[in-house]
């Protein structure tokens, strides 16, 4: 019996980490420190905001971040997108090069194992990473 090929899951994130937690702030939030930033080029800062706005019309947001909903008592979880979301995964790579423009460093990370999956959709997952450091 052929095994089927394992998915690889893709997550964009930025240098800095999130509070006490162990994960990297995610690209949706590094756009309002793109703002701030006095390096930021015009061109980039329009370039991501376009970009927010496609997200926010092609993107659900997730409804669940932890086991029991907002408020459940898991570890936060990480959204990652599905190897299939191939217009998504291209529009975040449009951002990320709009976000080092203005001086936030962006790396791309992939995963065969993003932990404890606590939701889905067409192009995204969502999962709690357990011990492991995203």
């Amino acid at each position: 019996m052929k095994r089927s090929a394992e998915r690889i899951y893709v997550r964009f994130v930025c240098f800095q980490q999130v509070g006490s937690q162990r994960q990297r702030l995610g690209l949706f939030q590094a756009i309002d420190f793109a703002r701030q930033s006095e390096f930021s080029e015009s061109w980039a800062l329009k370039e991501a905001g376009e970009l927010s706005g496609w997200f926010s019309k092609n993107l659900k947001v997730p409804d669940k971040f932890q086991r029991g909903g907002w408020k459940g008592d898991g570890q936060p979880g990480l959204s990652w997108f599905k190897p299939e979301a191939d217009e998504h995964i291209k529009q975040m790579h449009r951002l990320k090069l709009a976000l080092e423009a203005c001086g936030v460093h962006v790396e791309i990370l992939t995963t065969r194992d993003p932990g404890e999956i606590i939701y889905r959709d067409p192009h995204q997952i969502v999962a709690e990473p357990g011990n492991r450091k995203f």
